[in-house]
């Protein structure tokens, strides 16, 4: 959200952390007008409406907490801006910081104009946003547990048991009748109840996410593409959001991180690798559906053959 600067009569900004907050607050011309007022946000409602007026606009960093911040605020002051630590330069490489310094820069920026918001999620894109990421971390937890065992059986030369998953559940009596040493012995006990809990969480979250999906009517279309699946589908459009805060199809592509970096001044044109900006999850579920797509689509496997000739096969997935 932008303020607009006829309207507006004091730019507040809040460095935010776990138990409190500090204000400071200038006016239109940068002077100093409000703190800084140190808040700890078990007692924000009664700050707010002892403090904050409808001709204020709030900045504040994006943080843990802060979108719950932001909806504290929103009814009650006329703007609420999110920015990102990276754009805001003046405070990250400042030599000296504290936390009233790091609000009063945040504030005199806003008023100057010089801070530019990020978008502010719905609660449902903010609901999916945090069960991918649930998701994300359990299949993480289930994939270390995996590679231990391996190790296991790697450094005492032990052959996998018979044909299927040697990870099954039925499998478990196995793996604890392996000569092992006692340490190491639990320690595989400790890695088998890592993966069944994370498999466990994995089938409820995908349950919820299933259920969601059904009543998206988007993901019928995306599911259609080669190498896209209902998690890839709902992991895309959590990412995007609103599809309408992008002009174009070069934004969207900006926003994913795929896109080339590119260098252009005077006589010098050059384009590098991707950006790696946006959301990070975004642009690896989008890598792992290419890769879905190389190895179940004749045609997606020549064009991945024909660029692997000349690039590593990272950088022709790409």
């Amino acid at each position: 959200m932008t303020p607009k600067k006829a309207t507006s009569t004091r730019y507040i900004g809040l460095d935010l952390h776990k138990h409190y907050l500090v204000a400071v607050g200038v006016d239109a011309e940068g002077e100093k007008v409000l703190g800084p007022q140190r808040v700890q946000l078990c007692n924000l409602e009664y700050w707010i409406a002892k403090t904050l007026t409808p001709q204020d606009a709030v900045v504040v960093e994006m943080t843990s907490n802060t979108w719950q911040l932001h909806d504290d605020l929103a009814p009650h002051v006329q703007s609420v801006t999110v920015v990102h630590p990276p754009h805001v330069k003046l405070i990250t490489r400042a030599r000296v910081m504290t936390d009233r310094i790091a609000a009063f820069s945040l504030a005199r920026l806003h008023a100057a104009g010089l801070l530019i918001g990020i978008w502010v999620p719905t609660p449902e894109v903010r609901d999916r946003r945090a069960l991918i990421a649930q998701r994300t971390t359990m299949v993480r937890l289930s994939t270390q547990a995996r590679n231990r065992l391996h190790a296991v059986l790697l450094r005492h030369h032990l052959p996998l048991s018979e044909a299927g998953n040697p990870f099954a559940p039925e499998r478990r009596t196995w793996w604890v009748k392996l000569p092992l040493p006692t340490a190491e012995k639990v320690c595989v006990l400790c890695d088998l109840d890592t993966l069944a809990f994370a498999q466990k969480q994995i089938t409820l979250l995908e349950q919820v996410m299933n259920e969601l999906a059904a009543q998206d009517e988007r993901v019928p279309l995306l599911v259609q593409l080669t190498g896209v699946g209902v998690i890839t589908a709902l992991t895309v459009l959590a990412a995007i959001g609103q599809i309408e805060r992008f002009p174009s199809a070069k934004h969207l592509v900006g926003y994913s991180g795929l896109g080339a970096s590119v260098h252009n001044s005077g006589q010098t044109h050059r384009s590098g690798r991707i950006t790696k900006q946006g959301r990070k999850v975004w642009r690896w579920v989008l890598v792992q559906a290419a890769w879905a797509a190389v190895r179940h689509n004749s045609l997606w496997q020549s064009q991945f053959q024909r660029l692997s000739r000349r690039k590593p096969m990272n950088r022709a997935i790409v």
